[in-house]
């Protein structure tokens, strides 16, 4: 891809925050000729009929409210995305409207959201996932492209799939890192804090995320995200009985050990 021939001419970003502002400077830095439209909250969403992409970019059961009204104003060939942390309840709505969608998760974000703190690079080197059910057509690789252009890595997978495997290695570290600080917080209380070391720091990055966010994200994973904080209660719940002898202490810290390799591996 030439950085004067981009795939999409026109662009409409409808939720201008963390990722959507992120996705602008991206396009803009990899496709400078290419007009981007900014979409927020209460905007009517006029301007995203002559969007030959139009990317949704809230939270994601805002999204899902724009979507349904989108038909009225893009034709059934503009290609719709969104960058939602679950893709069930969104793709389940968009198949019943005569739109292509063709979910999306970029793998990336911050511990501070906002438009201020959205940055080009955002995207470089993370996986993005895609969820094209039956739009696993031209349209798909137009966006993979896209996706890529971004700087961003496309991985296909199915909605379900998806929502499985985010509710492990996103979901859930952000609900244990949110608890973990409130409970850390209310034990040691401001003097304790003082004389934390870098350790409560890196665990608990996490922990200053929106609530609004993550409210919707919980209620459209709540399946998921409940099979999995269940087991990290019984892990817990597991290692607290056993504080006298450490047996599940030390199995725990093993397994960790060795997941954690894995995980600097796939970095």
């Amino acid at each position: 891809m030439g950085r004067l021939n981009p795939r999409f001419r026109r662009i409409a970003i409808v939720g201008y925050g963390l990722v959507g502002g992120s996705i602008a400077k991206a396009a803009a830095r990899r496709w400078p000729a290419t007009k981007i439209v900014g979409i927020d909250a209460g905007e009517s969403l006029e301007k995203t009929a002559d969007a030959d992409l139009v990317v949704l970019a809230a939270p994601v059961l805002a999204s899902l409210a724009r979507l349904t009204e989108l038909p009225q104003f893009i034709t059934p060939d503009t290609i719709v995305t969104d960058v939602s942390s679950t893709k069930r309840l969104i793709a389940a709505a968009a198949g019943a409207l005569p739109l292509t969608f063709i979910g999306g998760h970029p793998m990336a974000g911050g511990s501070r959201g906002g438009l201020a703190n959205a940055r080009a690079d955002l995207f470089d080197g993370r996986p993005w996932i895609l969820t094209p059910g039956n739009h696993h057509t031209a349209a798909s690789a137009r966006l993979e492209e896209f996706v890529a252009g971004l700087g961003g890595v496309p991985h296909v997978m199915t909605p379900e799939l998806h929502d499985r495997f985010v509710g492990a290695v996103s979901h859930l570290p952000q609900m244990t890192a949110s608890a973990l600080m409130h409970v850390v917080g209310k034990l040691a209380g401001d003097a304790g804090l003082e004389i934390a070391g870098s350790g409560l720091h890196d665990t608990t990055r996490l922990a200053g995320s929106p609530a609004d966010i993550w409210r919707d994200i919980a209620a459209t994973n709540e399946d998921v995200l409940r099979d999995a904080m269940d087991a990290l209660i019984r892990t817990l719940t597991e290692m607290r009985d056993s504080l006298g002898s450490g047996d599940a202490i030390e199995e725990v810290f093993i397994s960790a050990s060795r997941w954690r390799e894995t995980l600097d591996r796939s970095r």
